[in-house]
């Protein structure tokens, strides 16, 4: 395998105008060394690049997923790799290149397909794709091997067989642009043989032979070439500009999810031995701990905001509250893996809101996606005036609580509302689940005893029918919200 990496060629890249992005370059050091660098910060195209060195010298892995972003199955892969312990030689990784894509479940960016845009100059200015495929680029500088993850429809064949399984399907392959590609220095790039070796391995895994991968030699630079296209592609520019071995890995999107990734991982761990990385231990290839892992990446506990100077936790299904010229930052989703989460809203209009500060003049909501799956939403609710506290009794008690804070109540006791701060007789306090007014419900409940029993099940919030939401509107617009728990423990 060294033969691959003697060739190695040390090449400037002039990216000219973009030198400012790499002020800080990452050099890989002889100690166990793991670094994230963003780029583009506060932009809808934010580029996270993971940079993990080895306590061995050896070779540097680049790999790239998501240039198309309805393939989740290369970033959802891609993305498991970026915490590895490396002992020996470095990975340099991408889960997420073309963001806008990613979120919005779509194959193409801004301005088209990224992957058909590596043929350009660097100096372009007037395509905001560039700047990332310029950043591409200049990675590819910094590696020995190349991997752009896919998922496509169907299955690679070499030979036509069916509609679903030819000449024309990417599913299943490892993509090379050439058996050989020849340098000027008279050394050869052996791209077949090495694709031979990975492919090997990965159909050794492989126990339902229809899913086996083939090698799909598209002879990019041949005139006799069926996809010539390709000429405009990372895995072509990383080959023929920057003399790397470079390769396409795709499965296929006709199976499950999980069953996608695994293939995917179960290829890149094989190009991760073969070419003499050594790690502590490879993602898991199993299917159904792949499954588990998903399930488990998409929980969501909250997002953590800034209001003016003042940070605050915001519950699921729970509403943010400001006043119109409030200063309003996202900084955090709470979850067991950050990675792949995004905020976006309407108004204005905005994808990634990390990094922004915002001030809304009208009721919005914000979008909490997974990459491009929607897993939750909070309303964003500009008031005349906010709620300070409201004032109530449990029992013989007097209590005053603040804005979206939770009542506590035991199940023998009795609550009532008595005043609202600032004080307005206008502004009405609704709990939802009781009625006050038998005759006329009002949505007024000020005033009113209120027990477990008076309390309706079906408008509790929790599935133990034990959380219910105390809303306060001032001439029809919510000023704040509060909850009601009975807490039977």
């Amino acid at each position: 395998m060294e033969n691959y990496w003697r060739i190695f060629l040390v090449k400037k890249l002039n990216i000219g105008f973009l030198s400012f992005l790499f002020l800080f370059p990452y050099k890989f050091s002889s100690q166990t060394e793991q670094k994230i660098q963003r780029f583009f910060i506060g932009t809808n195209q934010q580029v996270d690049v993971y940079f993990i060195s080895g306590k061995k010298k050896g070779p540097t892995l680049l790999i790239f997923a998501g240039i198309h972003g309805d393939e989740s199955a290369g970033y959802l892969t891609c993305e498991r790799y970026v915490d590895l312990k490396v002992k020996k030689g470095n990975l340099i990784i991408v889960p997420r290149l073309n963001l806008p894509a990613i979120l919005s479940n779509r194959r193409n960016g801004i301005t088209g397909d990224m992957n058909r845009l590596f043929h350009f100059p660097e100096k372009i200015e007037n395509n905001s794709d560039m700047k990332v495929v310029n950043l591409a680029k200049y990675l590819i500088t910094k590696s020995d091997c190349v991997l752009n993850l896919h998922q496509g429809k169907g299955f690679y064949s070499p030979v036509w067989i069916n509609r679903e399984r030819n000449p024309l399907k990417w599913g299943q392959s490892n993509i090379i642009d050439a058996p050989v590609f020849d340098l000027p220095n008279g050394e050869k790039l052996e791209l077949e043989k090495f694709a031979e070796k990975i492919v090997s391995k990965i159909n050794s895994k492989i126990k339902d032979e229809k899913y086996c991968f083939h090698i799909n030699n598209t002879n990019t630079g041949s005139k006799n070439s069926i996809h010539k296209e390709q000429r405009k592609s990372l895995t072509y520019y990383a080959v023929t500009k920057q003399h790397k071995m470079a390769f396409g890995l795709e499965a296929t999107k006709d199976c499950s999810l999980p069953l996608a990734i695994s293939f995917l991982t179960i290829a890149v761990n094989s190009v991760i031995e073969e070419i003499g990385i050594v790690v502590d231990k490879l993602p898991s290839e199993d299917p159904n701990f792949i499954e588990k892992e998903i399930k488990e990446k998409e929980k969501f506990e909250g997002i953590i905001v800034k209001i003016n100077d003042t940070e605050k936790f915001i519950y699921p299904h729970r509403n943010i509250f400001l006043k119109e010229n409030d200063k309003f930052e996202v900084l955090n989703v709470k979850t067991s893996d950050q990675k792949g989460w995004y905020i976006h809203g309407d108004i204005p209009i905005f994808y990634n809101g990390y990094g922004r500060t915002i001030q809304f003049k009208e009721n919005d909501t914000l979008t909490i996606q997974k990459d491009n799956k929607k897993i939750s939403s909070i309303n964003v609710i500009v008031c005349p005036f906010l709620l300070e506290k409201l004032e109530v009794s449990i029992g013989d008690k007097v209590y005053y609580f603040q804005n979206q804070e939770t009542i506590y109540l035991k199940p023998n006791e009795k609550i009532k509302f008595l005043k609202v701060y600032p004080a307005d007789k206008t502004v009405k306090v609704n709990l939802k689940g009781f009625i006050g007014n038998k005759e006329y419900n009002d949505g007024q409940d000020l005033g009113y005893e209120i027990k477990k029993e008076s309390l309706i099940p079906k408008y509790a919030l929790d599935k133990e029918k034990t959380l219910y939401k105390i809303e306060l509107t001032y001439k029809k617009n919510i000023i704040g919200e509060l909850f009601l728990k009975i807490n039977n423990s």
